[in-house]
């Protein structure tokens, strides 16, 4: 009876053995393949973590910012982006650790969506001043036209007006006529004027011309000056000097005729002074305000 009580109770701790060894391999199993389902969970997460950093960097890299003070700021967070991408690639990996990073990534998400977001709206203004600066520059540039159209239109004006003015001044000028001048001899009682050629019986010139109608002078006096030159130049009958602006004339004689826009004949008698004339050519000019309106010669043998 002993003997089988010893047996039993070898048997029944046997039994408790195998149990425990069973359930002792069941449970190591268990952990075994939990810890090796959450190091596969944690690598992944890893590699996602990593994933997505390294495109937040590229997403950066490809952005082409005009501001110094956003580029700044871009510049700021990708470093500090792939500061945390090096600390990731580098450290082994453990459910703290990814938790901490994806707390990080929380933010440099909030951070990435908000430097986009402010990027995207200086990138609509930087349009906008674009489209406006184009229209400014096109107003600009119609503005130019419009004010060199008016320059020429101007210009134009102007050489028309001074066209008018010329002609207008060309049609106020005095004009003659009929120029002719004899030598004269004597002139009788009857005041009958009696011409000569020979320069030795000439006391005179007789000199006549028509002063032409012109309906844009104005009616009144008209002083009509006379000039008579010899052979060598010389006034004959100096009468004095009438002076006009920078010119002036030395006269041989003077009339001052009635003007009233009409044709008018003219004469006179230019006393040929204390000088004796010498033979040849005599030029006789006739004057108004310093022009000369005409002129003719006559020959003394």
């Amino acid at each position: 009876m002993i003997i089988n009580t010893q047996l039993f109770n070898y048997r029944l701790i046997i039994g408790t053995l195998v149990i425990a060894i069973v359930i002792l391999g069941s449970v190591s199993y268990f952990n075994y393949k939990t810890v090796k389902e959450n190091q596969v969970f944690i690598e992944q997460e890893k590699y996602l973590v990593e994933s997505e950093l390294s495109e937040m960097i590229s997403s950066y890299e490809n952005l082409d910012v005009k501001s110094e003070y956003l580029a700044k700021q871009l510049e700021e967070t990708k470093s500090k982006i792939l500061i945390i991408l090096d600390s990731v690639k580098q450290l082994k990996a453990n459910v703290s650790l990814i938790s901490k990073y994806r707390a990080q990534l929380k933010e440099l998400r909030k951070e990435n969506a908000q430097l986009l977001a402010l990027t995207d709206n200086l990138e609509a203004e930087n349009t906008s001043l674009k489209l406006q600066a184009k229209e400014v520059e096109e107003d600009l540039t119609n503005s130019k036209t419009y004010v060199s159209t008016l320059k020429t239109k101007n210009k134009t004006l102007v050489e028309n007006n001074l066209d008018l003015k010329e002609n207008l001044e060309k049609a106020k000028q005095l004009n003659i006529t009929n120029i002719v001048a004899k030598g004269v001899k004597r002139v009788t009682s009857s005041s009958r004027i009696v011409n000569t050629k020979n320069f030795k019986k000439t006391n005179k010139f007789h000199v006549c011309f028509t002063l032409v109608n012109n309906e844009f002078l104005k009616k009144g006096d008209l002083d009509i000056y006379f000039q008579v030159l010899d052979s060598k130049m010389n006034v004959v009958a100096d009468k004095g000097t009438i002076n006009y602006g920078k010119t002036s004339l030395i006269y041989s004689a003077k009339e001052t005729i009635n003007y009233n826009n009409q044709d008018i004949d003219v004469c006179t008698l230019i006393d040929k002074g204390p000088e004796s004339l010498a033979k040849g050519s005599y030029f006789i000019s006739i004057f108004h305000q310093g022009k000369k309106l005409g002129g003719t010669t006559i020959y003394l043998k």
